[in-house]
């Protein structure tokens, strides 16, 4: 597990580049700004399935989850 500031920019979660560019553009800027979000309103704001496991397996690794999950 590494170590997370979810101040930090999303870049740091490793996604994928033009997921961070359509998570920017509904001006979710940072790891703290997604993290708080539930798999429900991603899907209410545009994002697949894929896109959101995709997002979801990145920050497992970081030891957190959509939803305010923190794996510790």
């Amino acid at each position: 597990m590494k170590n997370v500031n979810v101040d930090e920019c999303l870049i740091k979660l490793e996604i994928d580049q033009n997921l961070v560019k359509k998570l920017e553009g509904k001006n979710i800027k940072t790891i703290k700004e997604l993290w708080i979000l539930t798999r429900k309103e991603l899907k209410l704001l545009g994002f697949s399935d894929g896109e959101i496991n995709h997002i979801r397996i990145k920050m497992q690794l970081w030891g957190i989850d959509l939803n305010k999950k923190m794996y510790i």
